[in-house]
């Protein structure tokens, strides 16, 4: 789902998936992709960063950033975190500028098959205006 552009926790997937058979149908998931998704946007996730950027700098340390990610709200486990991070990129002082961590997050998955890949086109051809 995160290959489409759903950025949900892994709380809401469990939700979202429960009701569903498994494995899921493909028609069942088609359905579910069809759903409106309001989900968070990159100006609210660049809010909520620059929380944590006590100093206005725009830009955070990465150690402090991955024990914010482990300890606070839906903890991640540290092998994520270090996964995610170990993409960003962090300059000299071990900080990482919270514009293009924002970019990072948020950009698209690149589709792993060419199965959805089509997917992507069907839905996107498909969305709201």
């Amino acid at each position: 789902m995160r290959s489409l552009g759903r950025r949900h926790t892994e709380a809401e997937f469990r939700e979202l998936l429960q009701p569903l058979p498994q494995p899921v149908p493909f028609d069942a998931f088609v359905g579910l992709m069809r759903q409106p998704y309001n989900g968070p946007t990159e100006e609210d996730l660049r809010i909520a960063l620059q929380a944590f950027d006590v100093g206005g700098t725009g830009r955070l340390k990465v150690g402090e950033l991955a024990t914010l990610l482990t300890t606070l709200g839906e903890k991640m486990a540290e092998t994520d975190v270090r996964q995610i991070l170990g993409d960003v990129p962090v300059d000299a002082h071990g900080c990482v500028s919270v514009s293009e961590l924002v970019r990072f997050l948020t950009a698209p998955v690149a589709a792993a098959t060419p199965e959805m890949a089509e997917l992507q086109r069907q839905l996107a051809r498909e969305a709201p205006a």
